[in-house]
């Protein structure tokens, strides 16, 4: 039986009666305002909505190291996902480029196809993937809507439309890019309050090497994919903090770990970037650390690495970030040995 009813913070509250004792329980009042989920990544604050919570569910699992409760001060890169049952791309329009970006995507697989669109103004970018989703960007609104595919129920009358997931990670390269923010197929740790970056061919052990020197105190700053941009000359390492993924129960099959709860580290946002290695898995002996002999390796790595640069809004921006690792780094090469003998002295061969 309800006693009193009355309003409080956005909520109905009530008084009830319950089995012979008083209660108070919440009732939100409903609004027009979709809910959102406020995101700081690599300093860029990103505001994501959704038509619907399983979408908010799912980033708010993988965002969960970057959620930040307010931005006072901040314009947010506004990002809406939705859904359609049709093409999104207007009519007409020729994709500028056509190629590969490197995701998490389905079963493991890393490289996705993607077209890119211009609207005949110049004002909207569209990234189209093979599967007919679609993220459209408006340049000059600081504004972005993410398509998912919708297709008719094999059970039932209603639609169902793919996870918020498929997109996620190529939402995430997009607008990143936008802010100049350029994503690497990298893993990378901090020591001493700089970043180094591991580099390498998947299957290599970046992931591992990563989260081993994180367990040996070393920060976690993501073990697949993390962010490079310039700021006053220097280059600096952002990080995505998403569950790093290992083989710890099944050699099939990867594990989704939390590193930086799992060790009880402060979220690392950002760092200056000390060195960079690539990754040769050896298995044997200890971990080593030396020069490469062909420095011309750091560009094509770089490159291999990151984005195509089609994807890049700035191309100038990019060149010049790329010209900073050129000419400010010496590719060092990493021999991951026995991982019971590993050390994160290591590190301070950067």
């Amino acid at each position: 039986m309800v006693l009193s009813l009355w309003r409080e913070n956005g909520a109905i509250r009530l008084l009830f009666l319950k089995e012979h004792s008083l209660s108070l329980g919440d009732y939100r009042i409903m609004t027009s305002e979709a809910p959102s989920l406020l995101v700081s990544l690599a300093g860029v604050t990103l505001r994501m909505t959704s038509d619907l919570d399983v979408d908010l569910d799912t980033l708010r699992t993988a965002y969960h190291h970057h959620i930040i409760d307010s931005a006072p001060d901040v314009k947010p890169h506004e990002i809406r996902f939705t859904g359609s049952s049709s093409g999104v791309v207007p009519k007409g329009l020729k994709p500028v480029w056509r190629g590969m970006y490197h995701a998490i995507g389905k079963a493991g697989w890393h490289d996705n196809e993607v077209r890119k669109y211009i609207s005949a103004d110049g004002r909207t970018e569209y990234y189209e993937t093979a599967d007919g989703e679609c993220i459209v960007t408006d340049l000059d609104a600081m504004s972005t809507t993410c398509y998912l595919k919708e297709k008719q129920s094999l059970f039932g009358r209603g639609r169902v439309r793919s996870q918020v997931g498929s997109l996620m990670i190529l939402m995430t390269h997009v607008v990143m890019a936008y802010h100049r923010r350029y994503t690497l197929h990298a893993s990378a740790v901090e020591r001493n309050g700089e970043g180094i970056l591991f580099t390498g061919v998947s299957g290599q052990g970046k992931s591992t090497l990563s989260t081993d020197l994180a367990a040996l105190g070393a920060g976690f700053l993501g073990d697949d994919i993390v962010f490079v941009f310039r700021r006053e000359g220097r280059l600096m390492l952002g990080s995505l903090l998403f569950d790093a993924k290992l083989f710890e129960t099944s050699t099939k099959r990867k594990d989704f770990v939390d590193i930086v709860s799992r060790y009880g580290q402060k979220p690392i946002q950002e760092v200056p970037l000390r060195g960079i290695a690539e990754v040769h898995q050896t298995r044997i002996g200890e971990t080593t650390v030396q020069d490469e002999p062909d420095q011309g390796k750091l560009f094509a790595i770089i490159l291999r690495s990151a984005n195509n640069i089609a994807m890049q809004y700035d191309h100038d921006d990019w060149l010049e970030t790329c010209g900073l690792f050129i000419n400010g780094y010496k590719l060092k090469g990493v021999n991951f040995g026995n991982r019971k003998m590993l050390s994160a002295d290591i590190l301070d061969n950067f």
